[in-house]
């Protein structure tokens, strides 16, 4: 089974700073994540400038193709030591989460990241060397669906310190607070978000260090694909259904000609829902089988303009026309893959309509800018 990594970040700056003393930088590969997150050493804009510096030299040698331990090998031989307190002006702790569950961890002088399997924390064997006179943990693991990852910086684990935990909340707290939270629906973002939250309450609001709480969990790929708008060529009406039907998780149908063929050729009763119509957008349908079905352009269009207009999954939780159900689904998948059928329809080509009519493929393709900038992955496809 491939995997998934879906990931959340929350930092808090000390208080009295105008900037975090941590780094984050995590970027998608086609087979991979990588992640950094790096402590400054003191707080405030000198701590920000040295952990960006280490987060963001890590990040450009592993996009320049380097493995891990030349990287940390270079980053060894390049941050440099306060002669004052005898440490590093930064620590780090870099991973790499590859698709077949494979991953590389690998820590200078930071709190160990935790694993959890069955909301329950997992030992993790590390091995150490020296490099460059710097003590380095690594860690080779091998996830599966529902694990959770989370890397902490000193300020989550001595939260509290000199109150509620005279010796700080420690990191056999956090594992313990990670294993509680830890709720399979939960996404990365809300977990990471509780942790922080918690951290927030230890230090009175007034955080005494740089918090950072990054947290990775390892699922399977939420994929959705939306047809709209039948094949140009007719002759390939059945054909065109029978693979959209064939298509793992959500489906959507957008268009009332497209939706018809699919109801036609599967055999399945569509019935219009003339509670959903509004002003703006016209009634979407049930099709049995099918998640979302709805009228096209103008949906579409409607559902354009929601995200040009920062629309989030808040504003649409709780809307049921089809251009919010349309991007609810979608809010709620990793990918997108759009199946764009090239047939005319001739009520397009009425001069009396509005402007913002335009061609099908030029709206899905504004639509998958949007998404793409949100994080998720779209795919457009010609039928």
């Amino acid at each position: 089974m491939r995997v998934f990594y879906e990931w959340g970040t929350t930092q808090l700056r000390k208080h009295g700073e105008e900037l975090c003393g941590d780094s984050i930088a995590v970027s998608r590969h086609s087979d991979s994540v990588t992640l950094a997150l790096s402590d400054g050493l003191g707080s405030g804009v000198k701590a920000n400038i040295l952990a960006t510096l280490t987060t963001r030299i890590a990040m450009r040698l592993l996009e320049s193709d380097l493995s891990l331990g030349e990287v940390v090998q270079t980053l060894s031989e390049t941050l440099p030591v306060c002669q004052v307190r005898k440490m590093a002006y930064s620590t780090f702790a870099i991973a790499q989460f590859f698709s077949d569950g494979h991953a590389r961890i690998v820590e200078f002088d930071s709190p160990a990241a935790i694993v959890l399997r069955g909301r329950k924390q997992v030992h993790v064997a590390y091995e150490e060397r020296c490099i460059e006179g710097k003590n380095i943990r690594e860690a080779v693991l091998t996830l599966a669906d529902g694990d959770w990852i989370a890397f902490v910086s000193d300020g989550v684990v001595n939260a509290g310190i000199g109150g509620l935990y005279p010796l700080g909340w420690g990191w056999e707290q956090v594992a313990r607070f990670l294993e509680r939270h830890a709720h399979p629906a939960l996404r990365a973002s809300e977990l990471a978000e509780k942790a922080a939250e918690a951290v927030r309450d230890l230090y009175a609001d007034s955080p005494g260090d740089d918090v950072s709480v990054v947290v990775v969990k390892a699922r399977r790929k939420r994929v959705a694909t939306v047809l709209t708008g039948p094949p140009a060529d007719r002759a390939r009406d059945a054909l065109c259904v029978a693979g959209f039907l064939k298509r793992g998780g959500r489906l959507a149908v957008c268009g009332g000609t497209t939706a018809k063929l699919v109801a036609r050729h599967s055999g399945r009763a569509l019935e219009v829902d003339l509670s959903t119509a509004t002003p703006d957008v016209p009634a979407a349908a049930r099709i049995e089988g099918i998640d979302v079905a709805t009228e096209g352009i103008l949906t579409l269009t409607q559902a354009r303009r929601l995200l040009q207009a920062g629309v989030g999954m808040e504003e649409c939780r709780f809307a049921n026309d089809g251009a919010s159900s349309l991007l609810r689904m979608m809010f709620e998948v990793d990918h997108v893959r759009f199946l764009v059928g090239q047939a005319v329809n001739p009520a397009h080509q009425n001069p009396d309509l509005p402007h913002q009519l335009e061609i099908r493929l030029a709206v899905v393709r504004d639509i998958a800018h949007e998404l793409r900038g949100r994080g998720i992955d779209v795919d457009i496809e010609i039928v």
